[in-house]
């Protein structure tokens, strides 16, 4: 008798199986025709090549993945030009002019002998663009096993994700913060900044009234339009809040309006009044501008969404460029590459002369 196993003396154990079939396991296929194997089994594979179970086999598999959650606002707040190819720099040609009117030496007449003459310069510019560059590697033996499981999105998919989200950000990083030499939208060297009273220790307009927010925003179009001899054409209608302030907006409801405050802004504004309702602004938040600013108490961004005044350009968009096999990491090699410039504000040359974009610095009184 062997250890640990007692004999049978049931002989109707040993006869239930036919003489053929004794000393070997009994299958479903054996025991009940194939028929009933197909319906019981199905067609799917019970083991793999090394009679590993697979969970496809042990499992209900949802076949959507499950990938991080990610979201950008770039193109929302920055007009973008794609196209044009691999470039070493984005340039663009500024006109300056000179001598177009003196209300004296313009005027001719019998004693005049002079007639001015007007002048105009061409100024060629020039921005850096970035090369953004990422490789992965999918093992020759790791696509055989992903062959054996259905999934939704293929190995290589799951991967162009990861690459996009990453070029996405990058991108959005550009585009508000430059890449920490050149500034970007949001803190660039050649915009004006002005400061915006705040109570000390509040938040934002925290302890101001309506009446004084409302007063704010009205003085940033009352600034455009003194300086710039009343030209519409150069009005914001793009203005970027701190999350705060945006946040605040929203929560203040008056008796005098029956929506929030940020709605009565975008409705009743001194540049929508000069501009005979043609102008339709925009307010929104962004978590960048909160510790902006000379106090870091928060900055408003205000611009007019406009290609001549702020523009990024896109030479080579972000795409798969080329797959080879490497032989020494048993792998394919697959390489993605983009191209994005650094935000170009042709009309903001100083940061002492106005120019389509502005920053609105939040400043509490004892700073």
């Amino acid at each position: 008798m062997a250890m640990g196993f007692t004999e049978s003396t049931n002989l109707s154990i040993i006869d239930s199986a036919s003489p053929k079939q004794r000393g070997k396991a009994v299958s479903v296929k054996d025991m009940y025709g194939l028929k009933a194997y197909n319906t019981a089994v199905g067609d799917a594979r019970v083991h793999d090549a090394n009679f590993a179970f697979l969970t496809t086999t042990l499992a209900k598999l949802h076949q959507d993945i499950k990938e991080p959650i990610y979201y950008t606002t770039w193109a929302k707040d920055v007009p973008a030009d794609l196209g044009g190819g691999f470039v070493d720099y984005v340039e663009y040609y500024t006109v300056d002019w000179a001598g177009i009117m003196n209300q004296q030496r313009n005027v001719v007449s019998n004693n005049t002998n002079f007639i001015p003459r007007v002048n105009a310069g061409l100024n060629q510019k020039r921005v850096r663009v970035y090369t953004y560059s990422v490789a992965y590697d999918i093992r020759f033996i790791e696509l055989e096993k992903m062959s054996k499981i259905n999934m939704q999105k293929s190995l290589e998919e799951i991967y162009k994700n990861i690459i996009t989200a990453g070029w996405d950000l990058f991108v959005q990083n550009i585009a508000y913060n430059g890449d920490g030499v050149k500034g970007g939208l949001f803190n660039s060297d050649n915009v004006a900044t002005f400061a915006v009273p705040t109570l000390n220790g509040a938040q934002g307009f925290e302890g101001l009234t309506d009446a004084q927010v409302v007063a704010i925003f009205n003085g940033i179009f009352e600034y455009y339009l003194k300086n710039s001899n009343m030209n519409i054409r150069v009005l914001p209608d793009t203005i970027l809040v701190p999350t705060f302030v945006s946040s605040d907006l929203n929560n203040r409801i008056s008796t005098l309006y029956t929506n929030t405050l940020a709605e009565f802004l975008k409705q009743f504004n001194l540049g929508k009044f000069e501009s005979d309702g043609e102008l339709k602004i925009t307010i929104n938040g962004r978590a960048d501008l909160n510790a902006l600013g000379d106090a870091q108490a928060g900055r408003i961004v205000v611009y007019k969404k406009d290609k001549n005044f702020v523009r990024l350009d896109i030479p080579y968009p972000m795409q798969h460029y080329i797959t080879l096999p490497n032989i020494e990491r048993m792998s394919y090699t697959t390489a993605f590459v983009g191209q994005v410039s650094e935000v170009q504000l042709p009309y903001n040359t100083s940061d002492t002369d106005l120019g389509p974009v502005s920053y609105w610095d939040l400043t509490p009184a004892n700073a």
